[in-house]
């Protein structure tokens, strides 16, 4: 059995607070009865005899109503066979370090711009498909969602600046769980080419990420990592003037690619060095399309029948008949 919806089958935890609910108003309706009928459920005689099988009966008819109604939401499907179906294309994520960091001035005319420049060539020469824009500092932000609008996604990138985040730092583990997250929620039922997309001065402040890279290549995510910066450490030129620490010292930096190497490695991506007079869209967007092409078919059910119908049919009669259902055998035992 496959799932047209699978996201809706954690629905299915909220039978157990409705089994808890319906167990604890059975365990009130008992009490209750015995206290009104003498304590024996016999002596008084006020009340009809309550039938014990027909009382869970009902209850696990109930249950079992909202079991099948929240299952059927997921979409189940009866799948048999395989065949090979074309993906839709490809969904590239673009990840842009808009850290301040990214302000210095060792590249032309600043690593953020030539980040900026990487990517608006690379999202040209792909052409088809769809594009996202992740920014990312102390924490990520989606600037631009999946998208196939090449306009908007243009404007998007242009504006990308460091002023649109406020926690500042590096924190590359929460970014790469975040781009996760976005191609999740966007993948369509036939499945997509994931590619991550990162332009970065190397600087992480953020926890060790190893074991997120190895879930990325897993999942045959694709990692392209851009590296823009010079070794030799130079000022951060912020708008209102270099920046400076605590005690007033000019803060430097530089391009630091050992803090990113464990990670593309256990990612199984590949690294770029973009320097201004050596631009490196070229070869991102074509190892890009020569992924994209080796991945372009996937298996798939080769027939699937939908039985979300026939579930919510059954969950209907489950509950009209519990709800045409009563706990007693119907006739009023009086004294005689």
């Amino acid at each position: 059995m496959c799932f047209a919806r699978p996201g809706y089958l954690v629905l299915l935890w909220l039978i157990v607070p409705l089994m808890a609910l319906v167990v604890f108003g059975a365990r009130r309706k008992l009490a209750a009865w015995v206290m009104f009928d003498g304590g024996e459920g016999r002596m008084l005689g006020v009340l009809p005899e309550l039938r014990f099988s027909k009382f869970v009966i009902r209850r696990l008819f109930l249950c079992l109503s909202a079991f099948l109604m929240l299952f059927a939401l997921a979409g189940p499907e009866l799948c048999s066979g395989q065949k090979p179906v074309r993906r839709k294309g490809i969904d590239v994520i673009f990840m842009l370090d808009v850290s301040n960091s990214m302000y210095a001035r060792d590249g032309v005319p600043d690593r953020l711009s030539r980040a900026k420049s990487e990517f608006l060539m690379i999202s040209r020469k792909l052409g088809e498909g769809r594009k996202a824009l992740l920014l990312f500092a102390g924490a990520p932000v989606v600037q631009c969602p999946l998208t196939g609008d090449e306009e908007d996604f243009e404007i998007l990138l242009d504006m990308a600046s460091p002023d649109l985040i406020v926690s500042q730092g590096t924190d590359y583990r929460r970014a790469f769980e975040a781009a996760l997250r976005l191609a999740s929620s966007g993948r369509g039922s036939s499945g997509s080419e994931t590619v991550l997309v990162l332009a970065s001065d190397g600087e992480d402040h953020g926890a060790d990420s190893g074991d997120l890279a190895a879930g990325m290549k897993q999942q045959g995510v694709h990692l392209h990592v851009i590296g823009v910066g010079s070794s030799q450490p130079v000022p951060i030129v912020m708008p209102g003037g270099p920046k400076r620490d605590r005690e007033g010292h000019i803060v430097m930096t530089s391009f630091r690619p050992e803090l990113l190497a464990s990670f593309i490695k256990a990612a199984g991506g590949r690294f770029y060095y973009s320097r201004p007079e050596a631009p490196v869209h070229d070869a991102v967007s074509a190892d890009i399309a020569a992924a994209a092409a080796a991945a372009g078919w996937v298996m798939v059910p080769g027939e699937r029948v939908p039985v979300h119908q026939e579930l919510m049919v059954g969950a209907l009669l489950l509950f009209i008949s519990a709800s045409v259902m009563t706990d007693v055998l119907g006739r009023s035992r009086r004294h005689g």
